[in-house]
């Protein structure tokens, strides 16, 4: 083949990952764009495009003089996807890092006989007739790119990434645009087909300018692809329409509005996120009040209507992490950052505040203070007052008074809270040591209810040390705590939350858990109804566990339980307990590719064990056994519950090995009931009646025989009739839709 220009091989390179073909995306996309080149540019263009995924160019043997004849292109088109920018593939090393170097390099041609002798210089980036440069490497996104990927790229780049995307836009979705999509496309969205003329006409420019120099090209410095510095004019008047014509045809792809594309959400005006303020004390000791302060910023500054506000769990996942502001706000999608240290002083505590425009670093306001810890109301009242009014928010009182949200104003009842947090905190991140932490922070939320007979928050987190007593193995003796008094203290919590909740709202949440654990299922639905239709409870799915949106999900709720996380996670992006119940919502519904393309844009610095055994369950029904494998050796214990991690250890055994071995079999029937519906599903058998009709007697409804109904089958891995208890309650809720009295 032969390119427009002498000394090239191809006038055009398409670099892809072979998977992302292989619902035939990549060819199609070649199809549309022959045929709109051939309606665009009077010569034929010649595109290489390895069909083959087997003929060694993208995925397997070493580089040849083959490839790089081919890589020898006027124009470089790279389908970036979610694996594209992988450091370790063929297609990223041996196709775009080497073109890129190529092209900074500069390539020298010779010219055409029409021009006279010598040689013609290209470097990568080159100036077009309307005084613009712009790149050789011209991206095609068909994808969300994660936070490390589009930092990989512009790395190598040397600037900001610009790029046509082909991308469905549709929340929670992340997948490439298609043809079909044009049908169905409502007014407003993009279309494949102008997508396609965008390419094309970015394409006409570039070769345009290949061909008909306006200056001495410069070799690239691998800077900005990007110049406003205009040429002088050395057109006749005649071609001044043609020239303005082809810039605003160029305009998609030559100004782009300038935005992250890792972020989770569009960046708003006043959009926010508080970090966790730093403990600069020297013994360590203050962080229960550093990050109790945090929350309370926060959730005073959520109540303001005029601030997009990141919440906490999200905010909470920078903790301890030495990262530029500028990169913790795209991750987030944010403009403005508040941070701030404690320090224990002589006679208190010395707190620094400010927030930072995230775009410059800019400290628009900043304030150091000296107080003592029972100060800490109206501390975080201030410096959230200090922070709308920086913004230029005004507050009235009424909005002052729903900024204090702390649950009581009795603030040594809330500083035994706060340290009970602390070491709840430090439990759940440290699994095999988790009841040992819990028995601790027991202690300061029975003082903190003590100090506050009012006080709500202390008995949500009060009664978690009984479901862990009842759900593990019993890894700290706990004297005189036996199956039937944990279910008893437990559920004495739930109804102590819905007593003392501050509204309606509020109560009817809570009160879904209190029946959930009861005898009596039978007002069950209709109260789920009128939460899952109130806005404001909605809220409150943000932090809920005990296995709750499992439950929903299996009592026919997916549909509502997957807009609620999807909507908690605009806000809230690495939220881990919203990103599983959406991963489930999905695979009980059988969407395993849109459950593998939610997953995989999740948060891969920590990935949560409920999430590692969706994937992992996801990939083999998706026949993805190799990926499956690869992500076993990702995972190490210590980031998730050893006992989870064995789990998928021994689904990764039975799904590539014999599934009769005796060993693995011995294994399983020794485990509780907790994962038989991974074990079900591999085995394609059904799990223990006898070990279900166990948990039933122990009562243990909620964390044991509801976590089964995660995976699709639309009915548990055992016999009802082993579980009396559950099966009643079933029966006493009856079908949705149907009203009991």
């Amino acid at each position: 083949m032969s390119s427009l220009l002498p000394g090239y091989q191809y006038d055009i390179f398409i670099s892809y990952r072979h998977n992302d073909n292989r619902s035939g995306w990549v060819t199609e996309f070649v199809k549309a764009l022959h045929e709109e080149l051939a309606a665009t540019i009077k010569e034929p263009l010649t595109i290489y495009f390895d069909k083959n995924p087997h003929d060694g160019l993208l995925e397997t043997h070493t580089v040849d003089k083959s490839l790089e004849g081919k890589l020898k292109c006027l124009i470089f088109i790279p389908i970036l996807s979610q694996t594209y920018c992988d450091p370790k593939s063929f297609a990223w090393q041996h196709e775009f890092v080497a073109f890129n170097k190529m092209a900074i390099e500069g390539e020298s041609i010779p010219l055409s006989s029409g021009e006279g002798l010598g040689v013609r210089s290209f470097g990568r980036d080159i100036k077009l007739a309307t005084g613009n440069v712009a790149s050789r490497i011209l991206p095609i996104k068909i994808h969300d790119l994660d936070v490390e990927d589009k930092a990989i790229l512009e790395n190598e780049i040397g600037g900001v990434l610009r790029a046509i995307e082909f991308i469905f836009k549709s929340s929670g979705v992340n997948r490439p645009l298609t043809s079909k999509d044009d049908e169905v496309r409502s007014q407003g969205k993009i279309l494949y087909r102008d997508q396609v003329n965008k390419v094309a006409n970015a394409i006409k420019e570039i070769i345009y300018a290949l061909k008909n120099p306006v200056s001495k090209p410069s070799r690239s410095t691998g800077n900005d692809q990007r110049s406003t510095t205009a040429p002088k004019s050395k057109t006749k008047f005649i071609l001044a329409g043609a020239i303005v014509l082809l810039l605003i045809i160029a305009g998609y792809f030559l100004y782009p509005k300038i935005k992250s594309d890792h972020k989770p959400t569009e960046v708003i005006d006043k959009s926010i996120a508080v970090l966790p303020f730093i403990d600069l004390s020297e013994a360590k000791d203050q962080g229960w009040f550093s990050d109790g302060l945090t929350e309370e910023i926060l959730n005073s500054l959520a109540h303001i209507n005029e601030l997009n506000v990141i919440s906490r769990t999200s905010s909470f996942a920078f903790k301890n992490k030495n990262l530029r502001i500028q990169t913790i706000a795209d991750s987030l999608g944010v403009n403005y950052i508040v941070e701030g240290s404690v320090r224990k002083s002589d006679t208190g505590l010395r707190i620094t505040a400010q927030l930072i425009r995230a775009k410059d670093g800019f400290h628009i306001w900043s304030n150091t203070y000296d107080r003592n810890t029972t100060d800490i109301f109206t501390l975080q009242q201030d410096i959230a007052t200090k922070v709308a009014q920086s913004l230029n928010i005004s507050l009235d009182p009424k909005a002052i008074e729903q900024m204090q949200r702390a649950g009581t104003r009795n603030a040594e009842a809330f500083i035994a809270f706060l340290k009970g947090n602390e070491l709840y905190e430090k439990g759940h991140n440290r699994m095999p040591e988790v009841m040992n932490y819990l028995v601790k922070a027991n202690k300061f939320y029975e003082e903190s209810s003590a100090l506050d007979p009012n006080f709500a928050n202390p008995h949500l987190f009060h009664a978690d040390l009984f479901a862990h007593f009842l759900l593990r193995e019993k890894d700290v003796a706990i004297e005189n705590l036996t199956d039937d008094l944990a279910f008893v203290e437990m559920r004495q919590d739930l109804n102590a939350l819905v007593a003392k909740s501050k509204s309606e709202t509020e109560r009817d949440y809570y009160r879904l858990y209190q029946i959930m654990n009861s005898d009596d299922w039978t007002s069950f639905r209709p109260l789920i109804e009128r939460v899952l239709k109130n806005p404001d409870a909605k809220k409150y799915f943000a932090y809920q566990s005990f296995s709750l949106g499992t439950l929903l999900i299996y009592l026919g709720y997916g549909q509502e339980i997957q807009q609620i996380m999807e909507g908690i996670l605009i806000n809230d992006p690495l939220n881990r307990q919203a990103q599983t119940d959406l991963a489930k919502a999905l695979i009980f519904s059988e969407k395993y590719e849109e459950a593998l393309q939610r997953i995989n844009q999740l948060d891969k610095s920590n990935p949560s064990s409920g999430i590692a055994i969706c994937k992992l369950f996801v990939l083999y029904q998706l026949n993805l056994n190799a990926d499956a494998k690869e992500l076993m050796t990702q995972i190490e214990p210590d980031r998730a519950s050893f006992s989870r991690f064995q789990d998928m250890r021994t689904l990764a055994l039975l799904l590539n090995e014999n599934k009769e071995n005796t060993i693995i079999r011995k294994q399983i029937d020794e485990k509780k009931i907790t994962n038989l519906y991974v074990f079900n599903v591999a085995l394609g058998r059904s799990a223990s009646n006898a070990k279900a009709s166990d948990w039933d007697k122990k009562k243990i409804l909620a964390f044991q025989l509801f976590d089964v109904f995660q995976l699709p089958g639309k009915k548990p891995p055992f016999d009802l009739s082993a579980t009396p208890n559950f099966a009643r309650r079933l029966k006493q809720a009856g079908p949705r839709g149907q009203t009991n009295k």
